[in-house]
Parts: structure tokens; C-alpha cells; sequence
């Protein structure tokens, strides 16, 4: 596939979500990350340190439940596009006490040379349940790859905010990943991840400096490091 024809496609999906949004009384969220690593699940995906630029767009449609993302990461490592991810998910009308939520994510790379569909893309299904009012707020979900990945990861995660003052929260996270054979040849707890942001407003923009720790605990997943230190800032409209 030639890089206008897939640039061309995200115009698209851009402009029918615009036009969904206004017919369907959706919700859009608009968001930008720029980070210094780009870490995933334990896995270091641009080579060499280098900053990522990784902008989102998510469209709720009302009170439905249902939401797209549509997401990409920009490496300046290779000063090109190499990632487009779009996500599909429901959230369930649960008690306060409770959430429950469902997904599907298409994962493409699509500027690979010698790009091939069958090769350079992956399908992943995710299911995840959540104690919201519970101290720290505990979440559990799992993900299942069932074409190129082929495997399961498990995330555990808790979170704690600190209020600054009237306006400024200090938002504390960690995460553990269990890595069952996805896109390794081996299963264990692979990756441990600790977060710290503090997010604040200026007009209609909320900007969230961040800064992150993970542990890799499985040599497999990343085999070059034994620990990852990574930061920077989110801006979501």
C-alpha cells in the first residue's frame, strides 16, 4: 500500500468521525503525547531514546457506551509515521461501584518497507473490569492477540490522586503485566510500571507533564535494559 493511498485513509477516518460526531451528538476528545521513549508492555519500540510524538482522537457516541480511537505514533528516530491503531469499545452500564468495558484494536504498520497486510498488522480483543470506589481503585484486563501477536497480556493497575490544592492533583499509578507468549516465546510477569503526572488546565486544554519508571522482569520482552526511565507531556482537548 503506497503511503498517499494510507495517508489519504486517515483523512478519511478523521473527517468521517468529524461528520459522525455532529450527527450522532458525539463526544471528541482530541489528544497529543510527547514522550521520550515510547515503551509499550515492557517492549522499547523506537530505537536509540529518541522523542515520539503520539497524537489520539476518541469519539463517544453519547450516552451509548460505545467510543473509536484512533491513534498513531510518529518516531523521530526515523522522521516518519510508523504506527496507526484504531480501537473499538463498549462501556457497560454498571453501578458507580463497578465498571466493565470491551474492545477490539486493529494495530497497523503501515510505512514497514515491503509493507504487507498479513505481516504488518494485528488483531487484538481486551476485556476489562475495574473497583473504582475501592482505596487505590484497583483494574484488571486482559488482552488477547489472535493473529500476529498470538498470546495473552494481563495488567494489573492501581491508582491514587493527591490533591495540591483546588486545582492541581498529583495522580500516582502502577501497573504489573503478565506476558502470556505475546510476541515472545515464553510467559511471565514482564513488566512492572510506576506513574507519576500532574495535570492542570489552561483554557479548554488540560496538559499533564508526566514521568515513568518500568522494571522489565523478563529478559524476552527487553532484553537490552534492565529498567526504562521515561517522560513527558500530554495535552488533550
Amino acid at each position: 500500500m503506497k503511503r498517499s493511498k494510507v495517508t489519504l485513509l486517515i483523512s478519511l477516518l478523521f473527517l468521517s468521525c468529524a461528520f459522525c460526531s455532529q450527527a450522532l451528538d458525539a463526544g471528541v476528545e482530541y489528544q497529543v503525547d510527547v514522550a521520550s521513549r515510547y515503551i509499550w508492555r515492557g517492549f522499547d519500540l523506537n530505537p536509540n531514546n529518541k522523542l515520539v510524538l503520539q497524537p489520539s482522537l476518541t469519539y463517544s457516541f453519547g450516552g451509548s457506551g460505545f467510543a473509536v480511537n484512533l491513534w498513531s505514533s510518529f518516531s523521530f528516530e526515523r522522521k516518519e509515521m510508523n504506527e496507526i491503531d484504531v480501537t473499538m469499545s463498549y462501556d457497560f452500564k454498571l453501578p458507580e461501584n463497578y465498571s466493565l468495558s470491551i474492545g477490539f484494536t486493529h494495530y497497523g504498520w503501515y510505512f514497514n518497507d515491503g509493507f504487507k497486510f498479513k505481516d504488518h498488522t494485528t488483531q487484538e480483543v481486551y476485556v476489562s473490569v475495574g473497583l473504582p470506589k475501592l482505596p487505590l481503585a484497583p483494574n484488571l484486563t486482559v488482552y488477547y492477540d489472535f493473529a500476529n501477536g498470538d498470546g495473552i497480556y494481563v495488567l494489573f493497575g492501581v491508582g491514587h490522586s493527591i490533591s495540591l490544592s483546588e486545582e492541581l492533583n498529583l495522580d500516582l499509578s502502577a501497573t504489573l503485566g503478565y506476558n502470556g507468549k505475546q510476541w515472545i516465546g515464553e510467559s511471565g510477569f514482564s513488566d512492572l510500571n510506576f506513574n507519576v503526572s500532574i495535570p492542570f488546565k489552561v483554557g479548554k486544554v488540560t496538559i499533564s507533564p508526566f514521568f515513568n519508571v518500568t522494571f522489565i522482569l523478563l529478559d524476552a520482552v527487553n532484553p537490552e535494559a534492565d529498567n526504562e526511565i521515561w517522560a513527558g507531556v500530554s495535552f488533550v482537548i
